[in-house]
């Protein structure tokens, strides 16, 4: 495979197997971000608070896990990396445990009440998540760290990226519009019905992702080469690490737009139910069409970023396109309350989507690079890790939102539907309209702010980028 007269160093094989770890990422965080937050609110009917409490304190261990894990991950040398490699076995160790910790998340006791066993509850969501978080971790530090030594040129990146965008894309409208199929609203059996099948299909997609994620010779050199080099150094230590890497200005600019992203897709998503239920008044099915509008126009639009990306050849660049689309297409949700006009909304913030997902793991390796070339050592699982954390604080801020605005706004805990809502509810509309303030106008004003901080501080131009490549070449 060649690609400006450089050969690629795996083929299109490889990178749609690697590319499957992006498929099985969101068929189990896409359903989590989605279902947790309502099937422990709506359908068991724990206190609003406790549920907000819950994801407050997983975050609080997501925090530690995190960014503990992925510095572990570059200072431990295991017995196995010989034979191997560095990565795959923390997949693995990682990837199939975390299937049935998704599982446990919903398998809560159903005969108890969530008044008088509320500590109960709370206490089963909070320990599932956080063994949700830690087998999380381990597998997508090591997962997302093979990528900039498994394809090492700026094309192959691009290229592996828009197999990877296209795969994960797939995966979110698979998780999107396959669970919705086996649920029903005000049944709480039928998701944890839906978890078990979520598992099975899980592990199928996990087997297709192992030729890609095995590490080949010149991956266990790479590895090879930074454990003798970690050997001979005197590392840092955590704290000293953790300092470098959050006054690293580039870095940190890349992961708070991440951030934004990630914490405007996690509330957008989370909302998808309570959007079809009460304030569409539609049936769960229904959310499949839906979300389906969505990931339509992020699946469809990567051609075009691939094209655009290749045009720009500047990362920086596309990622601000794709903050800008994901902002503008938020603004009208908040007003549209038709079903049909929501999915044509929808199928455009798609197109953002589709940019964000295409453009993140290249601008991730620019990143990487810039901190090996100004370090001297590659340390990919410790940047990884911290990224990882803005990830599931994405979640804890969704879940704070939610909590406030449901209270402010007198949305009450364990309704099945909109007729139920309001009966109990002292003013429908105004917990209407609380539900549409946490699904499009807090996430547009944080992508807002987070893509305004990313074209401050991000400076990783082109010619800064090719630079880096080539100090590079001459390091490895």
């Amino acid at each position: 495979m060649e690609s400006n007269g450089k050969p690629f160093e795996n083929s299109k094989f490889i990178m749609t197997s690697y590319g499957m770890n992006q498929f099985f990422g969101q068929w189990i965080t896409g359903p989590f971000g989605m279902y947790v937050f309502f099937f422990y609110e709506t359908e068991i009917g724990l206190n609003v608070r406790l549920a907000a409490l819950a994801f407050v304190l997983f975050s609080v261990w997501n925090a530690i896990n995190d960014p503990l894990t992925g510095f572990l991950m570059e200072r431990v040398t295991m017995p196995w990396e010989k034979r191997w490699g560095k990565r795959f076995p923390w997949i693995v160790i990682g990837g199939v445990p975390w299937l049935f910790a998704y599982a446990m998340i919903f398998m809560v006791p159903l005969h108890w009440d969530p008044i008088k066993n509320e500590w109960a509850v709370f206490t089963w969501l909070l320990v599932s998540t956080c063994v949700f978080d830690t087998f999380y971790t381990i597998w997508s530090v090591s997962v997302t760290a093979m990528y900039p030594d498994k394809f090492r040129g700026l094309n192959e990146r691009r290229t592996a990226a828009g197999i990877g965008t296209i795969i994960g894309i797939t995966g979110i409208v698979s998780s999107s519009v396959i669970p919705p199929m086996l649920i029903t609203f005000g049944v709480p059996e039928t998701f944890q019905s839906a978890a078990w099948a979520v598992i099975g299909i899980g592990f199928l997609i996990f087997l297709m992702m192992i030729p890609g994620i095995r590490e080949d010779k010149t991956t266990r050199k790479l590895a090879e080469k930074r454990r003798v080099d970690v050997e001979s150094r005197d590392m840092d230590p955590f704290f000293t690490t953790a300092k470098s890497v959050i006054t690293d200005k580039i870095f940190m600019s890349k992961v708070i737009f991440f951030f934004g992203y990630q914490a405007g897709v996690a509330m957008l998503s989370a909302s998808a139910p309570y959007i079809v239920n009460f304030v569409l008044d539609k049936k769960s099915s229904d959310l499949s069409i839906l979300m389906g509008g969505m990931l339509g126009g992020a699946l469809l639009s990567i051609p075009l970023w691939i094209k655009v990306s290749h045009r720009l050849n500047n990362n920086r660049r596309l990622s601000l396109i794709a903050g800008w689309a994901m902002f503008l297409t938020y603004l009208p949700m908040f007003f549209i309350t038709d079903f049909y006009l929501f999915i044509g909304v929808l199928f455009l913030f798609g197109v953002g989507l589709g940019a964000q997902w295409f453009a993140d793991p290249p601008t991730m390796g620019d990143v990487i690079d810039n901190v090996t070339v100004r370090t001297g050592v590659r340390q990919e699982a410790v940047y990884y890790g911290y990224q990882a954390f803005f990830i599931r604080f994405g979640h804890s801020v969704q879940a704070g939102v939610f909590a406030l605005v449901h209270t402010l706004t007198g949305f009450v805990e364990g309704v099945s539907n909109r007729a139920e809502l309001a009966e109990k509810s002292s003013n429908l509309e105004l917990a209407l309209l609380g539900i549409r303030i946490h699904t499009a106008l807090v996430p547009a004003i944080l992508v807002l702010i987070c893509t305004l901080i990313f074209w401050k501080y991000y400076d990783l131009t082109p010619e800064k980028v090719t630079e880096n490549r080539k100090k590079l070449e001459k390091i490895s």
